[in-house]
């Protein structure tokens, strides 16, 4: 039997070509490093991240500062979980993605600060020699010049005595061979950009689209057989 794409990762990708207005924006969530304190901010899907041996694996690339708090939080929890949820207004459909983060900074940090993705996906992309160093540079070149200098700013959180230092800060970060390229600010933006991956391992899918409303909790498995067990819930 050919390997098929995940049917909650077909439905995701529907939907988000169906939204209106800003696309692909989620929330995720994370917890303190005790574990009791939740906290959750607005992320963009940059990318669907799928091997061509394994079609119903696909990993959720987005992307952060390594220097938000976020980036503790993930890396000391054990199984370094996170959560994204989608909410899809055109279509009334909720998705709450669960798995485990990954996350590829600047191989130049004196601080290791990564979390290097573990399991069979991660396992395949290295045996076929991919380069998550690349893959930051490109996305990073993906965004634009107003995104970069996101990057280009004091650490994310840290107090600031006046709103306008802000106009002190680069309003454009150029990559090279455009107009306006500075190379100290594009390195130092690209020093702080890093990759974070999700890795699903369960999905709770929710349709309020349609009546009766449909729920149904997609958790992975081991076998090559069936990827993903469906059980369909109270809505």
């Amino acid at each position: 039997m050919a390997a098929r794409s995940a049917r909650w990762h077909d439905a995701l990708k529907l939907a988000l070509q169906k939204e209106e207005g800003m696309k692909n924006v989620f929330q995720l969530a994370t917890s303190d490093v005790d574990n009791t304190t939740p906290h959750v901010r607005s992320h963009i899907l940059r990318d669907h991240i799928i091997h061509t041996s394994l079609p119903s694996l696909p990993l959720l690339l987005t992307s952060t500062d390594i220097r938000t708090p976020k980036v503790t939080q993930i890396k000391y929890n054990p199984s370094h979980r996170v959560e994204a949820h989608f909410w899809i207004n055109t279509t009334n459909e909720q998705f709450r993605v669960s798995g485990r983060a990954a996350i590829y900074p600047s191989p130049d940090l004196k601080e290791k600060k990564g979390i290097e993705g573990v399991g069979e996906v991660y396992d395949a992309f290295r045996s076929q020699g991919w380069d998550w160093e690349d893959e930051r540079r490109k996305q990073f070149d993906s965004v634009g010049a107003h995104m970069r200098a996101s990057w280009c700013r004091p650490v994310p959180g840290s107090p600031m005595d006046s709103y306008s230092d802000a106009e002190k800060w680069p309003v454009k970060v150029a990559k090279p061979g455009e107009e306006g390229y500075d190379t100290k600010d594009y390195e130092e933006a690209l020093g702080n950009f890093a990759l974070l991956l999700i890795d699903p391992i369960e999905v709770d899918y929710v349709e309020l689209g349609v009546i009766p409303n449909r729920r149904t909790k997609f958790v992975r498995q081991e076998s090559d057989d069936q990827r993903w067990k469906e059980m369909i819930l109270v809505p």
